[in-house]
């Protein structure tokens, strides 16, 4: 009895290893589509939300914090913006945030964040949190933040 337990608890543990050994990782290969969004605040506008779509253009769509969803910036952009955004995505291992979802309990009134980003080769990787961020978050998100501002504001005064 003991011999078939150990036999057992042996399958098993291969089991698990060759799990993670052979598992398919997803990385940051060439982005279709990127949303990152995430809150500034309780009041009206107080969030921001970026939008990659690559097809044979690509278009993005920004939405600053404290400015109204009507008015955010619809622009086409370079294959460099989004070559920029992959770098950025890479340096901070983006990847591993896939299915990163915490949220901290106690805290009412806090502040959220959520990323999904498609591939071409049909890989997805997806977070959100809420008063719980993943490892490099700030960087990552400062980082999208001035690529997505200086096209905003270059961009601006051409929309009206």
């Amino acid at each position: 009895m003991k011999k078939v337990l150990i036999i057992i608890i042996l399958i098993i543990v291969i089991t698990i290893i060759c799990f993670f050994i052979f598992r398919k990782k997803t990385s940051i290969t060439s982005i279709q589509s990127l949303h990152f969004s995430y809150t500034t605040g309780t009041a009206i506008y107080s969030n921001v939300s970026y939008d990659l779509v690559c097809n044979e253009k690509c278009i993005v769509t920004i939405k600053p914090n404290n400015i109204p969803d009507k008015e955010a910036l619809e622009t086409e952009v370079s294959q460099e913006v989004k070559k920029e955004i992959e770098k950025v995505l890479k340096k901070y291992h983006v990847e591993t945030w896939d299915k990163f979802n915490k949220s901290d309990q106690y805290v009412m009134d806090g502040s959220s964040f959520s990323i999904s980003i498609d591939m071409e080769d049909n890989n997805t990787i997806s977070a959100s949190g809420y008063m719980k961020w993943p490892k490099n978050y700030n960087e990552v998100s400062n980082n999208l933040d001035s690529i997505f501002m200086k096209i905003y504001n270059q961009n601006k005064g051409s929309n009206k």
